[in-house]
């Protein structure tokens, strides 16, 4: 004999298998790509006894909601694909986003903005734009 179905079975059905899948959770991805970037980070030469302080004044972060609060104009065309930038001025502009009643901010990004905030300081930090080309130099030089 053969057994029907309603649709709302059905239906139920299938929410609840899609309720159950993988789908992971927004600290799923921080903690894989904070994980990402430390092995990325730990694969690079440790230095013998480096201890540099770099002093930073009137660091201002912008958190913002939409482009148009951008201050550079590449940065804020609507059609632009830069997600911060950093300024020689000590200003970084990052995208907040809300997580309850919190803001939060990628903190990839805010790192990467920092890190130039960094190299204007001293140039012995590295520019976080330069990495891969810096790679790529050590590589064709053997080391």
């Amino acid at each position: 004999m053969k057994q029907k179905y309603s649709s709302f079975t059905l239906a139920t059905l299938l929410i609840s298998i899609l309720l159950a899948s993988c789908a992971q959770w927004a600290s799923d991805y921080r903690r894989d790509g904070f994980y990402l970037t430390q092995t990325a980070f730990e694969s690079c030469e440790e230095p013998n006894n480096l201890n540099m302080v770099v002093e930073l004044k009137n660091v201002r972060v912008h958190i913002v909601s939409d482009r148009k609060y951008f201050e550079w104009e590449k940065a804020s065309a609507e059609d632009s694909r830069i997600l911060g930038y950093a300024t020689t001025a000590n200003d970084i502009f990052v995208f907040g986003r809300k997580l309850g009643n919190q803001i939060v901010v990628n903190q990839a990004i805010l790192g990467h903005e920092l890190n130039h905030l960094l190299h204007y300081q001293n140039s012995m930090v590295a520019n976080p734009d330069r990495l891969d080309i810096i790679e790529h130099e050590l590589r064709a030089h053997g080391r």
